[in-house]
This record gives C-alpha cells, structure tokens and sequence, in this order.
C-alpha cells in the first residue's frame, strides 16, 4: 500500500511495507459483539439496547473485515464493503459517547469526533472536508497506516441540512444554510472507498506535506438529532407536505427529545425533504434511532457518573456532598422538562449547587454541602464546623 508524501516543488514516494499494516491489524483485540455490548454497560452507558447493538456489532465486523484482508488475505472484492452508520437522537442520548468508548477506548482505533457545522465546501470559511481526514491522521499519531483503520465520527451532521429543509421543530433556525449541499457533496467522496489528498497540518496553509490515503477501510459514523424529521413524516401521513396557507398550521411543532420508528428510519424521501442528498443517506448501510433518556435511564446516569464525579471534584478540596434520594428525583424531573437528556443532568446539578459551591469554595473551614428538598424547592445548605447553615436556594424549575 502506498502513501504518497509531497510538498511545493518536491515530490516523493514512500511504500509502507504490507507487513506493517499485519502487525498494526494482528494487535488489534477482537471482541465478540456480545462482550462489547456488556462492556459499555459496565464503563457506565445506560440504555439504547438497539443503537448498542447495531453499534457493537459494527464494530467487531469492522475489525474481522481487517483481520480478513490484512491477516488471512482474503481478496478484497470476494468481502462486503465496508459499512457506514447513521445514529439519529435527541440530545444528550448517548450518540457520541458510544462511540468513543467503543472505538477510541475499547478497541483502541484511532477516533476523530468532527462538528461538521465547522466545514465547508471550499474551506476558506472553516475546514474543508478534506481536514476530516486530517483530524484522524492525527488521532492515529501521524501513522497513516493506522489512520486508515480508523472511524470518523461526523457529529452535528442534520445542521448541514440544505436550504430545501422545511422542518418545524423546537429550536428551529438552528440547522445550516445552503452551504450544506456543498459539504454533503464532498462527504459523498469520503464515505465511499476513493484516494483523498490529507494534509498534515490543521491550518490552510499550502506548505504542509501532504499523504494520499485511502477510505476503503475507513468506518464513518454520523450522529445528528435531526429535529422535526417527525414532523416531515407527520406531514407526509397527512398530505401536507409543500403545502402552504392554514393546513400547515395543522401540524404540531415537536419537541426537541422524541421517539423515532424504524419505518422513519428507513423513509429516505423524509430525509431528503429535510434537506439531504438521497445519495448521502444512501451512503450509510443503517440508519438507528436512539431513543430519548427516561426517568429510569436519567436516574441511573445520575447515579452512577454525573453525582460521583461531582463528589470526587469536591472532595478533593475537602469538602463532602450530601444529596438526599427527594433531590435525586427533582433534578431528573428538571432534566426531563428541558428535554436535553444526560446534558440536562449535570446542567440541573450544576444550578442547584451554585451558590453554595461558591460559598463552600470561597471560605475557609467548609466542610460539606448538603442539597434538600422544601417542597418543589432545591435547597443547599453549607456545613462549617457542627453547624450547617443555609447560603442559598436554586430556581424552581417547573416540570412540564
């Protein structure tokens, strides 16, 4: 396999030996789809049991599809190509966690979480779409031969929805303009299995060396919310859509964390009226839906990360923090009412220990802080010595 290394005036080749890449594949570890899906469980991701499936079994076909090719020879064109995913949720799911843990920390592949609301089409604004490649260049610590094992995550991708995007939704205004079909028309060369010119600097400047790699075994992920793909296909069931005037009006604005069903998941007609080529979504083998976290999911998530590693910050500084099981409850109904998911969590967390961080921070001799319910009221209360004493309250936040 070659890669080819050039600068401004110079030019030259260097062939990586195929016994390299056998050695990188060959010290790969290759986990059932089973034993990844218990694995994320017990690195603490909670629910999704469809989107840990689809993903836990790309990954362990993404690895054996490299063993084949690089260890046991197999010819190329006698294995399936590779296989794109497409993970649509509502914030705060789980999408790109998974993602990282299955990848960059189980696995150990070089990983590259891209925002594709920063790229463009030509690059002068932002990144163009070839820095993509750039990103897992250097995830893979300037190794192209293990740069082009690796998985790119492309983040945010419904904000690159094209001006065609009709979508009425909570939040709207949020997704990107025309430029958007500039950039999926260059993501349709990526997702392929084509030669890409990679710079091997982040910058535009015309003087970094550059290395053609391959995407043959590149594995691409895309994450988006995709809010109001439910109102599309709303619109849709009712005849609406394109309409104009008072029918429009007939059709409710969805909330931002809804539930999607496997037969919108495959409507390729709802995402183009969304605003994406039908060629681009063709691109992705499988499009999953993720659900929105429950009271239960929020509950354990609260638990189990969120809270702890909370306590650990404060304990560090010497200072306890007491949660009683009530507060518990109102900061998952508060997450629950802005909708934001395990987001929520840490943002409602993080408003009821204000004050009373500052003050437990900002005194000498603070020894706890303890959060209680009063009613439908979050209070913190401070300890100095034996005496707790109240330095303030949060906001209520009404549920919806």
């Amino acid at each position: 396999m070659d890669y080819i290394l050039g600068v401004p005036n110079s030019r030259q080749d260097i062939r990586v030996p195929d016994d390299a890449m056998r050695h990188i594949v060959a010290a790969l570890d290759m986990p059932t789809p089973r034993e990844l899906y218990d694995a994320l469980s017990e690195r603490g991701y909670v629910g999704q049991i469809e989107g840990r499936r689809a993903l836990s079994l790309l990954a362990h076909r993404h690895v054996r599809r490299l063993r084949y090719l690089y260890l046991d020879e197999v010819p190329r064109d006698r294995l399936p190509r590779k296989e794109n995913l497409l993970l649509v949720g509502p914030t705060g799911c789980g999408k790109t966690f998974a993602i990282e843990l299955l990848f960059r920390e189980m696995l150990g592949l070089p990983t590259a979480i891209i925002d594709v609301t920063t790229l463009s089409e030509t690059g002068y604004v932002g990144g163009d779409v070839g820095s993509v490649l750039t990103r897992l260049l250097y995830s893979a610590n300037m190794d192209p031969a293990f740069g082009q094992i690796g998985v790119v995550c492309l983040d945010e991708l419904d904000k690159i929805a094209g001006g065609s995007n009709n979508a009425v939704f909570a939040g709207a205004g949020t997704t990107k303009d025309v430029t958007g079909l500039g950039v999926q028309r260059e993501l349709l060369k990526l997702l392929e299995s084509t030669e890409v010119p990679v710079s091997t600097g982040m910058d535009h400047s015309s003087y970094h060396e550059q290395i053609l790699m391959r995407t043959d075994d590149i594995t691409f992920v895309a994450a988006g919310a995709f809010s109001g793909l439910k109102t599309l296909t709303r619109r849709r069931a009712s005849g609406l859509l394109g309409g104009m005037g008072f029918g429009q009006d007939r059709v409710e604005r969805e909330g931002i964390a809804v539930k999607y069903t496997n037969a919108e998941m495959e409507d390729v007609s709802a995402f183009q009226s969304y605003g994406f080529l039908p060629e681009l979504v063709g691109r992705f083998a499988r499009i999953v839906g993720f659900e929105p976290l429950d009271t239960d999911a929020l509950t354990e998530i609260l638990r189990r990360q969120v809270l702890p590693a909370r306590r650990v910050e404060m304990e560090l500084a010497g200072i306890a923090l007491e949660v009683d099981d009530d507060v518990v409850v109102r900061l998952v109904q508060q997450a629950l009412a802005r909708q934001t998911g395990a987001r929520g969590l840490a943002s409602a967390l993080t408003r009821a220990l204000e004050d009373a961080a500052f003050e437990a921070y900002s005194t000498r001799g603070t020894k706890a802080v303890r959060l209680t319910l009063d009613g439908t009221e979050i209070v913190a209360e401070v300890r100095r010595g034996a005496h707790w004493t109240r330095d303030a309250a949060s906001p209520t936040e009404e549920t919806q």
